[in-house]
């Protein structure tokens, strides 16, 4: 007997203690789905094609995976894709030597709605099997995803400030949050974007930062607590003119880890409506950065939102 495509047991759980866990947050039809009186393709495993395999600016470790819907060319098809920016979709997938499929949650950064195709970034993790089965994936092989999976909805009816905290490869699903307001000139909400890598060479999309950044409710601030510096000396701050000279164009950064207090000289002046603050990486960093946005943005719990 076949469940409700909407319907998920036990088995559709990775059991990688995701915060948004398929159990807790279940697919479920969008509202833009909805307004389109289409189906969305993947509420239940929907079999999709590798479009593109590439490193992400040279670096084999991370990969820009592109997905296209694996449609029948005779059957009909008059459906959409829709992931709303902050969700995330579950790969399924089979691996040899495995008894039971490997089961990976994925956030998107980039859709097409109308084209039924979407990006992910990954990092791949040597030794991890579903990382090498993914390093191995050549185009037009097929993989199954079933989503979209969170509960975060932005909500235009009222300007707020929101505070996005990204680590690592983590940076990819906040871009569509970040776009999401500043592609609406009726959304008044500021932004402010802080992102932690290693170093500037660990930053992922800097140049879509850099269009970002050309917006007046916009601001980031790069933390790099391993950025080495040419000036060589051990008293060297974001002030170094050396390191200055390797930023971009409204670039600031830090070479300082990100913690209470630097997360308090982000708060923007005056009485917001609505605070909320988005954190997006490892659940250890997510944890930390909870705990630390309450008390630098004095927000109660239930504006934290974990990706």
């Amino acid at each position: 007997m076949l469940m409700p495509e909407h319907e998920v047991d036990e088995s559709d759980c990775c059991g990688n203690g995701c915060t948004n866990c398929i159990l807790d947050n279940k697919p479920k039809p969008s509202r833009r789905a909805l307004l389109a009186g289409k189906r969305n393709v993947i509420l239940s495993y929907a079999r999709f094609k590798l479009l593109s395999n590439e490193a992400h600016n040279g670096d084999a470790q991370v990969r820009m995976l592109h997905f296209g819907y694996a449609v029948n060319d005779k059957e009909y098809d008059d459906s959409i894709l829709d992931i709303p920016p902050g969700h995330h979709v579950m790969l399924r997938a089979v691996l040899t030597g495995h008894p039971v499929p490997l089961l990976r949650p994925y956030s998107p950064y980039w859709t097409d709605f109308v084209a039924k195709e979407f990006k992910i970034l990954v990092k791949l993790q040597p030794g991890g099997p579903m990382s090498e089965y993914l390093a191995a994936l050549m185009p037009l092989q097929v993989l199954e995803f079933r989503g979209p999976i969170g509960n975060y909805v932005h909500d235009v009816s009222a300007a707020k400030c929101i505070y996005i905290i990204a680590q690592g490869v983590a940076i990819a699903p906040t871009l569509p949050l970040v776009a999401q307001v500043l592609d609406n000139e009726d959304d008044m909400s500021r932004i402010r974007h802080l992102i932690c890598a290693q170093n500037l060479q660990h930053v992922y999309f800097r140049d879509r930062l850099l269009e970002f950044n050309q917006y007046w409710n916009y601001r980031s601030c790069l933390y790099l607590a391993h950025q080495q510096c040419s000036c060589g000396s051990a008293d060297c701050n974001e002030l170094c003119e050396h390191l200055q000279k390797r930023l971009r164009y409204k670039e600031k950064a830090r070479r300082v880890r990100l913690d209470v207090d630097q997360l308090a000289s982000h708060v923007v002046p005056g009485n917001e409506a609505v605070s909320i603050a988005i954190i997006a990486g490892h659940p250890t960093f997510q944890r930390a950065m909870r705990e630390q946005a309450v008390s630098a943005f004095g927000l109660p719990e239930e504006n934290v939102f974990l990706l």
